[in-house]
C-alpha cells in the first residue's frame, strides 16, 4: 500500500499526468556488406582478407503528449546479424528539459560531429579492415589497422549502451547541457558518468563532452577512466565540414598515468549531385604515456566514401581507408602485432523501410 501511494504522489508532483493513447511507429533498415582488406600482415593458413556480414534492425518507436504539456516515449531495437544487441528506453520531456532512462549511448557520443556517429555515407562508420562477423574466434587473424592498443576511429564512451539515466536541459538560446549515470552491476565499482554542453544554432554546433569509468576496486592495478571530447561543425546546402578532438587516460589508484591516447578527426562530407554524397576524413591518435608499454605508437588513416539513394529507401556505398599503425617498439608486422600499413574497402547495400 505505501509503494502504491508513493507512486501516486510522485504522478501528482509531475502534474497530473492523465491517460493518453500513443503514436505507435515501426521502422528498420537491413545492411549487407562485403569487406575487404590489405595490409603488412602475414594471414594464417585457410585465411583470407575479406568476409561479407549483415545486419537487421528493427525500430519500434510510440510517443504521446499528455494533457499537462509532457510528452513521453519509448524506443525499441531490434537487432539480428554481425553484432547482434539491442536498444530500449523512455524518454519524458517537458518544459524542465526531457529525461531518458534505459539502454542507450552517453551524451559523449551521441553529440559527437564524428563520422563514426554520423555516417554520412551508410558505411557503418569508420572501417580499417577485419571481419565484423567473427568476434568469438581464439585465433589471431590478418585484421587490417586493429592492434587493441590505440583507438583507430572517433567511437568514444567507457559505457557504451548499458542502461543508464540521462538529464537533458532544455535548448536556452542553441545551449543545451547533458548528464548520465550508468551502474555497473553489484560486481564492480566502475560506475560511469558522462556530460556534455553543446551549442547548435542550426549551421554551427559545437560541443566539449567528458565521460569517466571508475575503477573497478581497491586493487592498485585497477585504473580509472576517462574520456574527454571537443569539436566544432559547419553544415550547410553543400553539407558539412567539421573537426574534433579526443583522449583516452588510464589512471590506476596507486596514481600511475598507464595510457595516455590523444587523436582527432577532420572532414568533410558534400552533395556532389542529386542522391550522391561524398565524404573524404583524416583520422590519427597516438598514445604519450611513460607508463605505457605502447608508449610513442601511432596510428594515422586517410578515408573517402560515396554513397547513392537508388529509390525506394534503397541506397549503395563504397568507402576506402588507408592506413599506417606504427608500432614503436615492435616495427616488425606479425598477426596482429607490430607496425603495420594498409588499405580496406567495403561495399554496403542499405534497404530502409
Amino acid at each position: 500500500m505505501r509503494k502504491v501511494l508513493l507512486t501516486t504522489t510522485a504522478l501528482i508532483a509531475l502534474g497530473g499526468i492523465s491517460a493518453a493513447t500513443a503514436d505507435v511507429n515501426i521502422s528498420g533498415k537491413l545492411i549487407q556488406r562485403y569487406n575487404q582488406w590489405s595490409d603488412d600482415d602475414t594471414a594464417g593458413s585457410g585465411l583470407n582478407n575479406s568476409a561479407m556480414s549483415k545486419d537487421l534492425q528493427l525500430w519500434i518507436q510510440s510517443s504521446a503528449e499528455l494533457d499537462n504539456g509532457m510528452t513521453v516515449g519509448g524506443n525499441i531495437r531490434l537487432r539480428g546479424g554481425s553484432s547482434p544487441d539491442d536498444r530500449n528506453y523512455i524518454t519524458v520531456g517537458g518544459d524542465f528539459g526531457s529525461i531518458t532512462w534505459g539502454s542507450t549511448w552517453a551524451p559523449i557520443y551521441s553529440n559527437s560531429v564524428g563520422i563514426n556517429w554520423m555516417d554520412d555515407v551508410d558505411s557503418g562508420g569508420e572501417y580499417s579492415g577485419g571481419s565484423d562477423i567473427d568476434t568469438t574466434s581464439t585465433v589471431t587473424t590478418d585484421d587490417g589497422a586493429a592492434r587493441g592498443r590505440l583507438f583507430t576511429s572517433s567511437y568514444t564512451t567507457t559505457s557504451g549502451k548499458a542502461q543508464k539515466v540521462i538529464y537533458s536541459t532544455p535548448s536556452i538560446s542553441g545551449l543545451k547541457l547533458s548528464v548520465s549515470f550508468a551502474d555497473a552491476g553489484k560486481t564492480s565499482k566502475g560506475d560511469h558518468t558522462s556530460m556534455a554542453a553543446v551549442y547548435n544554432n542550426g549551421p554551427v554546433k559545437v560541443y566539449y563532452a567528458t565521460e569517466k569509468a571508475d575503477h573497478a576496486n581497491a586493487a592498485s592495478a585497477t585504473a580509472d577512466t576517462e574520456l574527454r571530447e571537443y569539436g566544432v561543425q559547419y553544415s550547410a546546402d553543400f553539407g558539412r565540414v567539421w573537426a574534433l578532438a579526443k583522449s583516452d587516460v588510464n589512471t590506476s589508484n596507486a596514481g600511475s598515468e598507464t595510457s595516455n591516447q590523444e587523436g582527432n578527426q577532420f572532414g568533410i562530407a558534400y552533395n556532389m549531385a542529386d542522391n550522391l554524397t561524398g565524404v573524404a576524413y583524416y583520422t590519427s591518435s597516438e598514445e604519450n604515456a611513460n607508463a605505457s608499454a605502447n608508449t610513442n605508437d601511432e596510428y594515422t588513416a586517410t578515408a573517402v566514401g560515396v554513397n547513392y539513394s537508388v529509390g525506394g529507401g534503397l541506397s549503395m556505398s563504397v568507402h576506402h581507408t588507408m592506413f599506417d599503425y606504427t608500432d614503436a617498439s615492435n616495427a616488425t608486422a606479425t598477426a596482429g602485432q607490430g607496425s603495420n600499413d594498409g588499405a580496406a574497402t567495403r561495399i554496403q547495400m542499405t534497404l530502409r523501410f
